[in-house]
């Protein structure tokens, strides 16, 4: 057995989610302190949305047939660099659309390589999955509250060149994962649970034609549409509530440092029940979590408890739908379940999401643009109601 590239694979999710962690809970004041409105806001990052839907599948099908992976991926983070120039000129709106279409097409389109390039690096040691992916969430926590924390001083430095730090450090550190990730050799962690088991690569249309793989991709689109109010004014929100920006990098601190704690023992709770089962829990979690925030946002204590939740309703949501993608897709379509999983459910729902966000805002402010999240949520339970997997063992990732 090959030794396990445990801190190149760590460190690359610790940096590549670092930028995350400045872009996603401070963009929206950050364009609004530019005088901006909310929904250009909401425009912009619909825009950052959109590109999952073209980004992934594109980068995907180009570099399906490369014997050298890595390469492509440092090529996007290259090129995510270059067409971030447009942050440099936040009075323009053009400027920044543009600018925001090209970094995110290449950001986006990254990601889901890395996840693939992750499962085929660890071979048959999967489970070690979330032990490397929680070191994207320890980079998003470190820059979040650290970053508020500066905010509320008054010294933070200016958000483009802090996430433009932080992806030139990703494309270097990028450069140190393996050279070649070889599936492993022998059935991969959850073959014996697949779904629609096929044994040669099958066409996109081919896979959206399965019904438990539409069910799949339903399901995470509604996910990430619940949360397009959070991503975009749960800074705003909390700040018209009362709480200071360094208070709320602390509660952005606390929902990503139990979402880490999870991915410690996400193995040992996976095999407890199935990744339908996770799913259908995270999902009825999330509901109560917006209907929380979207009423009682000045209860500091429930919002503590709220952001504890995000452990189960982003956290344990992403470990089971990455166990049930092991489950619908064969190793040689995973790429391609790991592009329509980011294009469909985290592209088309981020851009619904964060239309729909913008909009409530706009009439409604944080109430109902967190009310209309956790109505996202509950519908989500409806896809899973026809998802059950078959009667075996349960596997871990």
């Amino acid at each position: 057995m090959q030794p396990l590239p445990y801190w190149r694979l760590s460190s690359t999710y610790f940096s590549y989610y670092a930028a995350v962690g400045v872009f996603t809970p401070y963009f929206a004041r950050w364009i609004t302190s530019w005088g901006h409105s909310a929904q250009a806001a909401s425009a912009l990052m619909a825009l950052w949305y959109g590109t999952r839907v073209v980004g992934p599948p594109l980068w995907a099908h180009l570099s399906r047939h490369s014997q050298s992976p890595r390469r492509w991926l440092i090529s996007g983070l290259c090129l995510s660099c270059v067409g971030f120039f447009g942050f440099f000129l936040p009075e323009s709106l053009f400027w920044l659309a543009l600018s925001m279409g090209l970094f995110s097409l290449f950001y986006n389109a990254v990601m889901p390589q890395l996840e693939a390039l992750t499962l085929n690096a660890l071979g048959e040691q999967r489970h070690q999955y979330g032990r490397v992916r929680l070191w994207g969430s320890l980079g998003f926590i470190v820059l979040a509250v650290v970053y508020g924390e500066l905010l509320q001083r008054n010294v933070a430095p200016d958000l483009a060149v802090t996430m433009l730090i932080g992806m030139i450090v990703t494309t270097l550190v990028a450069t140190r994962l393996p050279k070649e990730t070889p599936a492993a050799t022998g059935p991969a962690l959850g073959d014996t649970m697949r779904t629609p088991a096929t044994s040669a690569r099958q066409s996109l249309r081919t896979l959206l034609r399965q019904a438990p793989i539409q069910r799949f991709l339903l399901t995470t689109l509604l996910m990430q549409m619940s949360f397009g109010a959070f991503y975009l004014f749960y800074t705003m929100h909390l700040e018209h509530a009362g709480h200071d920006t360094n208070v709320v990098g602390a509660l952005w601190g606390i929902g990503v440092l139990a979402e880490v704690l999870l991915f410690v023992y996400a193995a040992r709770i996976l095999s407890r029940a199935s990744a339908v089962f996770w799913m259908n829990v995270a999902v009825t979690v999330t509901v109560v979590r917006w209907l929380c925030v979207a009423l009682l946002p000045e209860a500091l204590w429930l919002m503590v408890v709220m952001q504890l939740t995000h452990a189960i309703s982003f956290g344990l949501f992403h470990i089971a739908s990455t166990q049930r993608l092991i489950e619908l897709f064969d190793a040689d379509d995973r790429v391609n379940g790991q592009s329509l999983n980011y294009s469909i459910g985290s592209g088309v729902g981020g851009v619904l999401g964060a239309t729909m966000a913008g909009w409530a805002w706009g009439f409604g402010s944080g109430v109902a643009a967190f009310s209309l999240g956790a109505l996202c949520a509950c519908l989500a339970l409806w896809p899973l109601r026809g998802g059950r997997a078959p009667a075996a063992a349960h596997s871990t990732i």
